[in-house]
């Protein structure tokens, strides 16, 4: 469980660099095909590195991607998504030169093939950027989950979805509990672990189509879109208990337990988001007053 929360942070921590080796790749990938065209026109001999089997592999590009880690090239930036379209690229570009270097015509077939492949590739690449930018302003860089900018954008959608569609939408505000003694006993670095931990916890928990949101310190959000308060309360309360189980550690040898209080209202359409936002706080003080360690429901008042 740390292991995969720590690759989430790196790979966040390390987008910048990514974004400019993306940027060179795209860069080395317009002179190369200006060299190949060179080659190809100007009757010139291939180059030995165009011609082997796994080119692909031995280009700029193809050394620094499968130097990356596998965990970061298969992870949510889509790196893994320009692999195939390069290979292919690079498949398509062998299959020229040696015709060239035979002295075979060029079939306009495989020439548009290759340029379908090439583009492919450079869209491939490009689409990777735009996905790590938008992953960048909208992630939470300490435990991965959506940050504050994510949850605005998110939760207007929902609330003008359920504005159309009559269906319910519950908010749930979450508070660990007694947090500030984990920082004051175990240090900051703890305190990050199980801030880490937990947020990787609650994403694997949760339905694909609900969204998990930090909202501030030690609160998250989590919506849940189709979903009525009695639902709510039900997976809430397995969340609840599941995560007073689960032992967290935070270093080697030595793990601890938290819990956590909920505080539940439905999204009232009449209202903004800060509307709601504020129910859902006086939802979670509620929790906090019973105890902690709670699921508390904010009922609307009809008007």
């Amino acid at each position: 469980m740390k292991n995969q929360s720590n690759n989430t942070v790196s790979l966040l921590q390390n987008a910048l660099s990514i974004l400019r080796e993306l940027d060179l790749a795209l860069s080395k990938h317009l002179h190369w095909l200006k060299e190949l065209h060179r080659t190809l026109i100007c009757a010139e001999a291939p180059k030995p590195g165009d011609l082997a089997v796994d080119a692909y592999r031995q280009c700029c590009f193809g050394k620094w991607f499968y130097s990356l880690p596998e965990y970061l090239r298969n992870s949510e930036y889509s790196l893994h998504g320009m692999e195939s379209p390069h290979q292919d690229m690079h498949d398509a570009a062998r299959k020229l030169l040696l015709a060239h270097q035979q002295g075979q015509a060029i079939s306009s077939v495989d020439y548009e093939h290759f340029m379908e492949v090439a583009m492919d590739f450079k869209m491939a690449l490009v689409s990777c950027q735009n996905h790590i930018i938008s992953q960048i302003c909208t992630v939470d860089h300490l435990t991965g989950a959506w940050n504050r900018h994510a949850m605005s954008m998110r939760l207007g959608e929902e609330l003008e979805r359920s504005r159309r569609s009559g269906a319910p939408c519950c908010l749930s505000l979450m508070d660990l509990d007694h947090f500030k003694q984990v920082n004051d006993t175990h240090g900051h670095g703890a305190g990050d672990d199980v801030l880490r931990a937990v947020s990787r916890f609650i994403k694997d928990k949760i339905r694909p189509y609900d969204s998990f949101f930090r909202y501030g310190g030690e609160e998250f959000m989590i919506c849940l879109p189709d979903t009525g308060p009695e639902n709510a309360m039900a997976i809430l309360n397995r969340l609840r208990e599941d995560l007073a189980d689960f032992a967290i550690p935070i270093s080697e040898g030595q793990s601890l337990q938290i819990t956590a209080s909920f505080g539940i209202t439905v999204m009232d359409v009449d209202e903004d988001l800060e509307g709601n936002f504020r129910r859902a706080d006086h939802a979670l003080l509620c929790a906090k007053a019973k105890g902690r360690n709670q699921v508390c429901y904010w009922e609307l008042i009809p008007a």
